[in-house]
């Protein structure tokens, strides 16, 4: 029964991300605008070949020992490509051009190919105290990119907000900033669950935990599904709430 809860959100996830991903590599052939394909290429690559292997091989036996050492080393590769996609596509879109905001993408690049060169494994793997904080580096680099993006998207719509009461925005666009902002916000928790379940004390199998992570994949599914494919009700139902009081 709980191992149902827990794959709930991990299979919302994957296919939410390989919808959008497809999406936006579509768009991408089109535009040859560098951000889609940076998201789309990072959505694709991170959920099928990077997370949801990894979770399963971490949380279930059914591969043999060997092979899964073999599908975990291709996993951090694939996880380490989305973190650089995301990060790509944030700065393009909401920082171009700012010193500070490469020199912080410069530093997290950084972060993920020498954690990937001292200790290319998973925290399982790890033996001594050295192997444990360079996977603990990795975990937050990875992370980081899709902190960066929630925050980004979070002051953008904030942005947005007051240009929508003055007439200046449209309500849709507004509101998937809010959504992308959540999105992203939920897939972070799930790529800091590694490092956060030890912090806190808590078995990474534990019921309780496996619900959590289930729930931040069903949140982050749901609104990155509804930023990027809105249905004709939710489309109605924001533009409902963009009007003001009177004309309701």
């Amino acid at each position: 029964m709980l191992a149902m809860v827990g794959a709930i959100g991990l299979v919302a996830f994957l296919v939410s991300s390989v919808c959008i991903g497809v999406r936006c590599l579509l768009l991408a052939r089109r535009t040859r605008g560098v951000p889609e394909l940076a998201i789309g290429l990072g959505f694709v690559i991170g959920a099928v070949i990077g997370y949801v292997p990894e979770t399963i091989v971490l949380s279930t036996d059914v591969l043999p020992r060997a092979l899964e050492t073999r599908v975990l080393a291709v996993t951090q590769v694939a996880i380490r490509c989305a973190a650089v996609s995301v990060l790509v596509f944030t700065v393009r879109v909401f920082r171009p051009g700012e010193a500070w905001a490469r020199f912080a993408a410069g530093v997290l690049l950084v972060a993920l190919a020498a954690s990937w060169l001292v200790f290319p494994y998973t925290r399982v793997y790890a033996q001594a105290a050295s192997d444990r904080l360079w996977y603990d580096v990795f975990a937050v680099a990875r992370t980081a990119p899709l902190v960066w993006g929630a925050i980004e998207a979070a002051l953008y719509h904030r942005k947005l907000r007051r240009r929508l009461r003055l007439g200046l925005a449209d309500p849709l666009v507004v509101d998937r900033f809010r959504l992308w902002s959540i999105g992203l916000g939920a897939m972070s928790l799930l790529m800091a669950s590694t490092i956060l379940a030890p912090a806190v004390g808590v078995d990474p199998a534990a019921p309780g935990w496996v619900l959590l992570e289930s729930l931040a994949g069903l949140v982050g599914a749901v609104a990155l599904w509804l930023a990027f494919f809105p249905s004709r009700a939710y489309r109605a139902s924001v533009a409902r709430r963009a009007q003001p009081a009177g004309l309701r």
